[in-house]
């Protein structure tokens, strides 16, 4: 860590750990909260936490005459890169953090929980209000992030995963051979149809795709619009994987109690609304991406059921196995998979497989028999 950023982060510290009382703070300078995270400026959840969730915090102090609330907002390197977020707020160089857990998998074993259930769900709101119950109904399912010294405050519910290529891609068996980018650990959702997963960071996706390195990319619809992959792949397929959770909000506990009361007060009222807005507006995302890459001659098709049930058939059980290992080591994996089929179950959700059991019969045959031709509507 340089100079800079340690005088940086105490300066921050300093300011964040003062407890003022409403009438102090409304009399004093602006306070200043920062938050950070190792994600692009137009990436799509940046902009969703500001007007989300700071700009309703912020509401929310001004409305208590709590004073004035400045956000020093630190993305794209300014403080860390990818998979330093967690770091950074555990540092004491963020209030907050907007973690991404497929890179924080060594430290936070359980918040990918979402990356081991594909083909549940393309509602944002359903899969992240599930993940919220089961972080808030499963004893043990915050410790790690207790041990970083922070407290969970949201999952952040993605668009759905699916395809852009350079050919069109109908079913499982289009994919084998194929060499599919991804950015988050999904790689046993392509190798499991045998399939050539290759992870990536986002920046790099579409200079391979252009190099005729990758035949497909495999990532949140949003993602595919940002990073302009339309330009070396104009086949789009939309899979059925579903909404998954590849973020969560934390906040620094000790410098969260040290807040003012109108200010903490104001953070964690936010946090228990800003589940399901934050869900809502990263599908809207989606929605947009996907409607300018018709405008722009994308051709689209579909996974249709009876694709996502063999699909999804093939796969290992890759939940069991991800709960197997988390309960050896005295986390509750089975206890979360468990929960959150059943949130989604309660949800109205048809699951295309029972990820909570380890090889539950295939259901293929009971699914119509649709075409695997037939476009997105």
């Amino acid at each position: 860590m340089n100079t800079r950023t340690a005088i940086a982060g105490a300066i921050l510290s300093a300011v964040v750990f003062s407890p003022l009382s409403v009438s102090q703070v409304a009399a004093a300078e602006p306070l200043r909260l920062s938050i950070t995270s190792g994600l692009a400026d137009n990436h799509a959840v940046p902009t969703i936490v500001r007007t989300h969730f700071q700009d309703e915090v912020t509401r929310r102090v001004a409305e208590a005459e709590g004073g004035e609330i400045v956000w020093d907002e630190m993305h794209a390197g300014t403080l860390t890169r990818m998979g330093g977020a967690l770091e950074a707020v555990e540092d004491d160089l963020a209030l907050i953090g907007i973690v991404a857990v497929n890179y924080e998998t060594q430290r936070l074993p359980l918040q990918n929980l979402t990356f081991q259930m594909p083909f549940t769900t393309e509602s944002c709101a359903i899969v992240g209000a599930a993940y919220q119950a089961v972080h808030a109904n499963v004893p043990g399912m915050n410790d790690a992030l207790a041990a970083a010294r922070q407290t969970f405050l949201s999952g952040i519910a993605s668009d759905g995963y699916n395809f852009i290529s350079v050919q069109s891609i109908r079913n499982a068996d289009e994919v084998r051979g194929l060499k599919v980018g991804m950015v988050d650990r999904v790689e046993a959702w392509i190798a499991g149809v045998e399939g050539i997963p290759q992870r990536l960071p986002d920046d790099t996706m579409r200079a391979r795709m252009e190099a005729g390195v990758l035949g497909a990319a495999v990532l949140p619809t949003s993602e595919i619009g940002r990073l302009g992959l339309k330009l070396q792949a104009d086949h789009y397929t939309r899979t059925g994987f579903g909404s998954q959770v590849p973020f969560v909000l934390t906040v620094n506990t000790a410098r969260l109690q040290a807040l003012p009361d109108a200010v903490r007060t104001a953070i964690e009222e936010t946090s228990a609304a800003f589940t399901q807005s934050a869900a809502q507006a990263y599908c809207d995302a989606g929605d947009a991406a996907l409607a300018d890459l018709k405008s722009q001659g994308v051709r689209t098709t579909k996974l249709l059921k009876t694709r996502r049930f063999q699909w999804a058939d093939h796969l290992p059980p890759l939940a069991q196995l991800w709960a197997a290992a988390n309960d050896a080591a005295g986390r509750p994996g089975s206890k979360a998979v468990a929960l959150y089929m059943d949130e989604l179950r309660e949800a109205g959700v048809t699951l295309t497989r029972d990820w909570s059991r380890a090889a539950p019969p295939s259901t293929l045959e009971a699914a119509a028999k649709e075409l695997s031709q037939a476009p997105v509507k």
